[in-house]
């Protein structure tokens, strides 16, 4: 296996963010031992960037320009975009780049990384619905309905005993109350949270 031939066969994919595994079903006469030596090296050379354990970029002969939502899908899952950054897409707050905030099965975590900081919320299993697959700038993304999104953030903000301040935050009400307001209530449902729907019924005055 070399460099060229890897990145070949990456790109054939679009595996422009790939594991060790990844590597190891695109050549599978190739040792684990000795794959993990060759990345090892070509992180050195600049030819492949270590994202976190496990998770490597293609950079040779040039590193592609990927989105933040699609790498904050790969660095850790399962998730998928939602909070401020899906509610900033859909123009429900302001536009916020300070940081890619996604929803997650597993422990709360932040990342960072050459490509910025990444924030991912815990929610029960019951609760990681209500999102999609779209295309963003020629990648794969896995991004919350505005409605989960919304319900995301209110209960974020409720688990962190925050107060919601509307004015302030400059939140779109015209937008939210265009919502499915079912959705909204179903979405609700499945965390659980006591006080969850009255925060939403608030929104919808």
């Amino acid at each position: 296996m070399d460099i060229k031939t890897l990145a070949g066969r990456l790109r054939a994919q679009r595996l422009f963010l790939f594991s060790p595994d990844d590597v190891g079903l695109l050549f599978p006469g190739e040792i684990r031992s000795t794959r993990l030596l060759q990345l090892h090296q070509w992180a050195k050379k600049g030819w492949v960037r270590r994202l976190k354990r496990g998770l490597y970029e293609l950079a040779y002969p040039e590193h592609a320009a990927l989105p933040d939502l699609h790498i904050a899908n790969r660095l850790y899952e399962p998730s998928y975009v939602s909070l401020d950054t899906a509610l900033s897409h859909y123009q429900i707050i302001p536009e916020t780049a300070a940081q890619v905030t996604s929803v997650t099965t597993k422990a709360t975590r932040r990342l960072r990384n050459f490509h910025g900081l990444f924030s991912y919320f815990t929610v029960r299993p019951a609760a990681f619905i209500g999102y999609g697959v779209v295309h963003w700038q020629g990648c794969s993304v896995k991004l919350a309905e505005p409605e989960k999104a919304l319900v995301d953030r209110l209960y974020a903000a409720l688990r962190r005993g925050e107060r919601l301040n509307i004015p302030e935050d400059r939140w779109d009400i015209g937008r939210i109350r265009k919502m499915k307001r079912r959705r909204l209530m179903d979405y609700a449902e499945a965390f659980g949270r006591a006080g969850l729907k009255e925060r939403i019924h608030a929104l919808l005055r």
